[in-house]
């Protein structure tokens, strides 16, 4: 049961993610939300991850361009997932992101590594293209850009680089709360440049410093302790169930909490995405989490 509801609670911090940003700032921009994430979440996540640790972790020779693909995906996850969320809303942003990661993953999966897709996943892929396709057609008062759509299928497309690269490192014997550690490590490097180039003036708000320590602490560092820590006793197709609470979460959030009024067609298309990743998911053995 612990590990199960430290799996579900990392889901609803995942979820906070999207209305967190648009809680913020409205001089933040997606970038610079995206880095700061990163930098506090690394510096957070390695502490926890070094108090937590009751042993030393096994040393695994890795080729160096494995953890830049998984650093550079989270990385352009993050950046993407903010944009979408800025454009099109949160419920529509999460859901169209999570939606595509697992068909592009299972797209590059066949390229990359000629791994054939099941019936099961196929079906589900094109349950969940309907849904999107819905959400894309919708109208209503909550605006569905389609900057906003492809700005979320570039995160799904950046989630799906990630997972694979993460999953080889897993599987290598790398543990996953210090795999996670290095990997955010990595994409907080790669996007902290960015804050040289857009306004940061935020970050040393009142607005801007909770929204930094919430993104860094609660979204990164605690919610992927607590998915890393209860991965290790949960099969992870149970794990990967569990975790649909994200999307269900961030839907409601941004329906609850910003106010957003998707029409009854978007709201169709939404459903119908999530219950094909329900689908999906009982056949799935990814141990990766977003």
């Amino acid at each position: 049961m612990r590990s199960r509801l430290l799996v579900l609670f990392a889901a609803i911090c995942f979820a906070t993610t999207g209305t967190s940003r648009a809680l913020g700032p409205d001089s933040a921009t997606s970038l610079g939300v995206a880095a700061i994430r990163f930098i506090v979440g690394t510096i957070a996540l390695f502490a926890i991850t070094a108090i937590a640790r009751k042993s030393r972790a096994t040393t695994v020779s890795l080729p160096l361009y494995i953890w830049i693909i998984a650093g550079f995906g989270q990385a352009m996850y993050g950046a993407t997932f903010f944009a979408a969320v800025h454009e099109t809303g949160v419920a529509v942003g999460t859901v169209v992101a999570l939606g595509s990661a697992p068909i592009l993953t299972g797209v590059l999966s066949a390229l990359l590594f000629r791994s054939l897709p099941t019936r099961k996943w196929m079906l589900a892929t094109a349950a969940a293209i309907a849904g999107m396709s819905l959400i894309v057609l919708s109208g209503g008062e909550t605006n569905v850009s389609v900057i906003g759509i492809l700005y979320a299928l570039g995160a799904g497309l950046g989630y799906a680089l990630f997972a694979l690269a993460s999953k080889r490192i897993v599987q290598s014997g790398v543990a996953s709360d210090v795999a996670m550690s290095r990997v955010f490590g990595i994409a907080a490097v790669i996007l902290a440049p960015t804050l040289f180039f857009v306004n940061t003036d935020w970050v040393f708000t009142q607005g801007g410093i909770s929204l930094g320590l919430w993104l860094g602490i609660v979204t990164v560092a605690l919610a992927y302790w607590a998915y890393a820590s209860g991965l290790a006793h949960l099969e992870p197709r149970e794990t990967t169930m569990i975790t649909l609470a994200e999307p269900v979460v961030a839907t409601m959030l941004g329906a609850l909490v910003l106010d957003e009024r998707p029409a009854t067609l978007a709201w169709i298309g939404i459903v119908v995405v999530i219950v094909a990743l329900a689908y999906e998911s009982l056949n799935n053995s990814s141990n990766v989490k977003h």
